[in-house]
């Protein structure tokens, strides 16, 4: 891991901070301009939030597009205009038609557990109007806040797993809350599929809660928490290179090329990837294919390559006629020349 080329950081996100705000105090942590996120979570959403910084952001693209895997507590009984905590009420559903939840009646369990799996597959969503997505290029929470009308984008999603987890109570508010883990494709909101599932139980619904459980290869136990970051800051006089330091050695910072484990990729010795780090085409029967034992987490988009050198990510590139052409790099030159090795 080189200082220059940066990383992946893989932030357990607190209640009520919005992305962009974890991207700032970033920035300050690592010393950095070049930091962003892999993927917005909503401000009362928790987990998992991927950062990258220095050349690593120029991997942000393709990491977007990563399968996310969410657990959701679903408050049966209330709807409201956000489709989360955090909104105004708009409908509740009569006492005596949620009451049944909360019953011992183990047939309630197998009902959950029937419409649970009833999730799973691809579906048509539309996209929520409290939401970041432009439409006219405007974010579509202004029209909400505004009110103003305006058509809502729909979009393909694919729910690949729906698990039930569990039934409890809501103690201030007395509602039935399902517990319910979802792994989903990129771009599903959570808030729709629970207001979904309380319409398939005859309730109205929202999303109590929302962890983000993982981000394509990126587990919550892999994650480490802003208050963490800033006590280890701190404690090295706030220095941000000592902390990224520290942040290398012991594995907080991860490396592209364990992002990208499950691409097809291309091994290079050290002139061939200089060479490649330039910019430069090297020909193809140069570098030596890398057998993969799995597949990544995300789509590999077709036809690209992942060009390694030493185990580092030098660049995304492809195979154009008798020559390997570098689309993206993520090394500069100088971090290659300083590789022990003559060879990868």
């Amino acid at each position: 891991m080189t200082f220059t080329s940066g990383g992946v950081l893989v932030i357990d996100k607190e209640e009520g901070m919005t992305s962009a705000a974890v991207v700032s105090r970033a920035r300050v942590l690592l010393g950095e301009k070049r930091v962003g996120h892999t993927g917005t979570l909503d401000p009362f959403a928790t987990g998992v939030l991927p950062i990258c910084f220095g050349r690593a952001t120029a991997a942000a693209h393709y990491m977007l597009h990563w399968n996310k895997r969410y657990l959701c507590d679903i408050s049966l009984g209330m709807s409201t205009d956000t489709m989360d905590c955090t909104g105004e009420t708009i409908e509740r559903t009569p006492e005596m038609a949620w009451r049944r939840f909360i019953s011992d009646n183990g047939g309630i369990q197998r009902d959950l557990e029937v419409v649970t799996r009833s999730f799973v597959g691809e579906r048509i969503q539309q996209v929520p109007i409290f939401s970041a997505v432009k439409v006219d290029g405007e974010r579509l929470y202004r029209y909400a806040r505004e009110g103003r009308d305006v058509n809502l984008p729909e979009r393909e999603i694919t729910v690949y797993e729906a698990i039930y987890r569990g039934l409890s109570i809501d103690e201030e508010m007395g509602f039935p809350v399902v517990s319910v883990e979802f792994l989903v494709s990129s771009g599903t909101y959570i808030r729709v599929l629970a207001e979904e599932f309380g319409r398939a139980l005859g309730c109205f619904a929202h999303a109590r809660s929302l962890r983000r459980l993982a981000a394509g290869p990126l587990v919550i136990e892999q994650s480490v928490a802003l208050d963490d970051l800033f006590d280890a800051f701190n404690a090295l006089d706030r220095d941000p290179i000592r902390l990224r330091r520290r942040l290398a050695e012991d594995g907080t910072v991860r490396s592209l090329a364990s992002m990208f484990a499950g691409w097809r990729s291309i091994v290079f010795d050290r002139e061939d990837a200089l060479d490649l780090a330039y910019g430069r085409k090297v020909p193809v029967d140069r570098g030596r294919l890398l057998s993969s034992p799995r597949k990544c987490a995300s789509n590999e988009e077709d036809g690209l390559l992942t060009f390694l050198c030493e185990d580092r990510l030098v660049a995304f590139g492809f195979v154009e006629g008798r020559y390997y052409r570098v689309k993206r790099v993520f090394l500069e030159p100088a971090d290659l020349k300083t590789f022990k090795g003559s060879s990868c």
